[in-house]
C-alpha cells in the first residue's frame, strides 16, 4: 500500500512538473514582443549564448562530477555524434526563430512542434518497429500521425486565412516582423524547424554509453541528460553565431548591443535562454519522477501544454487582432488535433 501511495504521488508530481515545464517553454519567445530597438540576430544571439552554452555548462559543472574525466574518456567517435546532431539542431533553431518573426509565436510553436514530432516518431518506428504496423500499436501509431498532420495542415490554412484577411483589412494590424517575409516562406521556415529538432533527441537515443559513463562516475539519474546537452549544444551555437555575424555584418546591427535605451534587451535575450534551458531541466526532473508513465502521461503534458501556453501568448501579443473569428476558430481546431495526437503517440509507446 505505502509503495503503491509513494508511486502514484511520484506521478502526480511528475505530472504537475510536465505542465510546469510545457508553460515555461511555450513562454520562452514572449519577450521577443517587448524587445525594441534590436534586430532579430542581437536578440537571438544573446539568447543563443547564454542557452547553448552558458547555461548548460552551468548545470554540468553543478550536477556532474569528474567531468574532464568524462568527457576525455567518451571517445572520439560519441563526441563526433555529439557535435554533427549538434550542427543539425543549431541549424533547425535558427529556421525556429526566424519563423517566429515570420508568422508569429502562435503558427510558429504549433507547425514546428507538431512537424517534429511526427518526424521524430515516424522515423524511429519504421526503423526498429515495422513489425508492428499491422497490430493494435500500429493502428494507435499512425492514427496519431494522421491528427497531427491534420492538426498541421489546419494551422497553415488558420496562418494563410489570417494573413489574407489582415491584408484585405485596411485596418487590421500584425507584427511589423511579419511583413518582411511571404506566408509561404515563414511557413517553409516552420517545416525545416520542425524537421530538424529532432536531431536533438536523437543525441539522447544515439550517444548512451556517454550516459552510462556519466551514470557510472556519479551522475544522478535525473541529472544525467545535463552530459549531452551541453556539448550538442554547444556545437549548435555554431552555425547560429556564424548566421548572426553575417547579420550584424549586413544589416550594421553590431552596433545596437550599445544602443541607447536598449540596456533591457540584454535581460529579454538571457530570460529567454534561462526559460528555454530550464523548460528542459524541469521536465527532466518530471521524467524522473513519472518513470516508466512518462511516455504515457509526462511526454504529451509537455508538449500539449507547450502548444496551448504558445498560442496563448501569441493570442494575447496580438498576433490574431483583426484575423477574424473564421482564422481563430480553425486554430483552436488545429490545437485540439495537436493536443489529441500528441496523447494517442504516446499511448501507442505504451502498447509495444
Amino acid at each position: 500500500m505505502g509503495n503503491a501511495m509513494s508511486t502514484m504521488s511520484g506521478v502526480l508530481i511528475g505530472a504537475i512538473l510536465s505542465i510546469v515545464a510545457g508553460v515555461v517553454n511555450g513562454s520562452f519567445a514572449a519577450p521577443i514582443k517587448y524587445a525594441k530597438k534590436w534586430e532579430w540576430e542581437n536578440l537571438w544571439s544573446v539568447w543563443a549564448v547564454t542557452g547553448m552554452f552558458v547555461l548548460p555548462w552551468a548545470l554540468v559543472f553543478a550536477t556532474v562530477p569528474h567531468v574532464f574525466s568524462l568527457y576525455g574518456g567518451a571517445g572520439s567517435h560519441q563526441l563526433a555524434l555529439l557535435a554533427l546532431f549538434g550542427v543539425g539542431f543549431g541549424l533547425a533553431q535558427i529556421f525556429f526563430g526566424l519563423g517566429i518573426a515570420a508568422v508569429g509565436i502562435a503558427l510558429n510553436f504549433a507547425i514546428a512542434i507538431g512537424v517534429s514530432t511526427v518526424f521524430g516518431s515516424v522515423v524511429p518506428f519504421i526503423s526498429k518497429h515495422s513489425g508492428s504496423f499491422l497490430t493494435r500499436q500500429g493502428y494507435f501509431f499512425f492514427l496519431g500521425v494522421v491528427l497531427m498532420v491534420a492538426g498541421i495542415v489546419l494551422s497553415a490554412i488558420a496562418g494563410r486565412e489570417k494573413g489574407k484577411r489582415l491584408r484585405e483589412d485596411s485596418t487590421g494590424t500584425t507584427d511589423p516582423s511579419a511583413r518582411k517575409m511571404s506566408f509561404a516562406a515563414g511557413l517553409t521556415l516552420c517545416i525545416l524547424a520542425g524537421l530538424g529538432s529532432p536531431l536533438g533527441n536523437f543525441g539522447l537515443a544515439f550517444c548512451t554509453p556517454t550516459v552510462d559513463r556519466a551514470v557510472a562516475l556519479g551522475v544522478s539519474v535525473t541529472n544525467k541528460y545535463n552530459v549531452i546537452w551541453a556539448p550538442l549544444y554547444t556545437a549548435s551555437l555554431v552555425p547560429y553565431l556564424i548566421y548572426c555575424a553575417y547579420l550584424w555584418r549586413k544589416n550594421h546591427s553590431w552596433r545596437l548591443f550599445a544602443a541607447s535605451e536598449t540596456g533591457i534587451n540584454w535581460f529579454y535575450g538571457a530570460l529567454m535562454a534561462l526559460l528555454w534551458m530550464g523548460s528542459s531541466a524541469i521536465y527532466g526532473v518530471a521524467a524522473s519522477r513519472i518513470g516508466d508513465m512518462g511516455p504515457a502521461l509526462g511526454w504529451p503534458l509537455f508538449m500539449s501544454i507547450i502548444i496551448i501556453t504558445s498560442s496563448a501568448w501569441g493570442f494575447f501579443t496580438g498576433e490574431w487582432k483583426g484575423a477574424g473569428r473564421k482564422s481563430v476558430t480553425i486554430m483552436a481546431v488545429a490545437i485540439f488535433f495537436l493536443v489529441v495526437g500528441f496523447a494517442t503517440l504516446a499511448y501507442s509507446g505504451t502498447l509495444g
